[in-house]
């Protein structure tokens, strides 16, 4: 028996290599990491990513006024409009409105973003936009993800949540705001279902920069951020001559389920191995951006030395003082693994690079959070 097969028009076309669609990126990192900032908190972390080349960035927001005001290209912005010009700090008007732009919100990733590896949702803790719509855009982040070929969605779709200070938690409702997201996503985070979720705490670091004016605050605390976390994307392309900090240390660090926390520490006096080990020890929990975590329950951390070669070439016994150091971190989280690494830039000081990840949820400041309810 002879089979009949028709000849096919779709034979006569090859199948085209697949587009990579989006903005081209100029961070130069080892991860490829895109960017949703919902809310006007939101929306300025972002920003600062953007500064510093992470150009797969969109914005979303319930305010055409506070959008306005975001230096992203106006096609990288969407106004969720809900016809009450933002969502006045109430959470479920942030959420109506995700929920009705979902759609759009996913175009805007699919125009904008093309290929990256992991997607960060930024928000700030207070407010009713990025609270109320944080968790319907990890959903829609995941969906991206799946759809451009990502696998295990839910160690690459990650949150940056800022909190209050003291300040804005006077409002009865911006600290309520921040209690039930901060709840909402330490949830996720135990679950597994989102990773990592980095917190950022607003008080903590206003009381690291007691002077900065009104108007440098927030640019200082969102490029703070940006800064540390684009430090750690940048070493991880380069070797070391002592010990590298690689890109697959940096990703398993990120695909830990938990909190995340980062800090820089400056070592001021090099002169003895005793002082690094000092410095890091009294410095570390100062340092890092947010408080409330009990170090010991970290599952890893990245710790990253840099140091001006006057250091390395003048400083007898520094190589020994730096490993005590990272001996000392060690033992400040317990079992979690250390991945290390020493690297010589220029000239200057020596900082040491911290980022804990796999933490239990802050249980201490989520009680602090309740406590300001109560007081109003």
């Amino acid at each position: 028996m002879s089979l009949d097969i028709p000849d096919l028009p779709i034979e006569d076309f090859e199948i085209p290599e697949e587009e990579d669609i989006g903005v081209e990126s100029s961070h130069n990192g080892s991860i490829e990491v895109a960017f949703v900032g919902a809310g006007q908190g939101g929306s300025r972390i972002t920003e600062a990513f953007y500064n510093l080349g992470y150009t797969k960035s969109i914005v979303v927001n319930t305010s055409l006024h506070d959008l306005q005001h975001v230096a992203l290209p106006e096609e990288q912005k969407l106004h969720m409009d809900n016809d009450k010009s933002g969502a006045g700090k109430n959470m479920q008007n942030g959420t109506a409105a995700a929920k009705e732009y979902t759609q759009q919100v996913y175009d805007l990733m699919l125009k904008t973003f093309g290929k990256t590896e992991r997607i960060y949702i930024t928000v700030g803790a207070g407010g009713g936009t990025g609270g109320g719509s944080c968790t319907t855009l990890v959903d829609v982040a995941k969906k991206y993800l799946t759809y451009i070929g990502v696998e295990n969605v839910e160690q690459c779709v990650g949150v940056i949540v800022a909190l209050p200070t003291a300040g804005e938690c006077a409002s009865p409702d911006v600290a309520s705001n921040a209690q039930a997201l901060l709840a909402e996503l330490t949830e996720l985070s135990d679950s597994k279902k989102i990773s990592p979720l980095l917190i950022v705490d607003n008080d903590k670091i206003k009381r690291l920069y007691p002077r900065l004016t009104v108007k440098k605050f927030w640019p200082t605390v969102n490029n703070t951020i940006a800064g540390l976390y684009h430090t750690f994307n940048v070493i991880t392309t380069n070797s070391s001559a002592y010990t590298t900090f690689d890109p697959a240390d940096y990703e398993s660090l990120l695909s830990l389920h938990g909190c995340m926390i980062m800090g820089v520490t400056t070592v001021r006096d090099v002169s003895t191995g005793t002082e690094i080990s000092k410095a890091i020890k009294s410095n570390l929990e100062k340092t890092l951006l947010a408080g409330g975590f009990d170090l010991s329950t970290a599952k890893g951390v990245g710790a990253v030395v840099l140091g001006g070669s006057d250091f390395f070439e003048s400083v007898e016994g520094l190589m020994d003082a730096i490993e005590y150091g990272f001996d000392t971190i060690a033992n400040l989280v317990g079992k979690a693994l250390v991945h290390r690494g020493i690297y010589e830039v220029g000239e200057g000081k020596l900082r040491v690079y911290t980022l804990v990840c796999g933490l239990d949820k802050p249980t201490s400041r989520l009680t602090e959070l309740v406590k300001f309810q109560k007081h109003h």
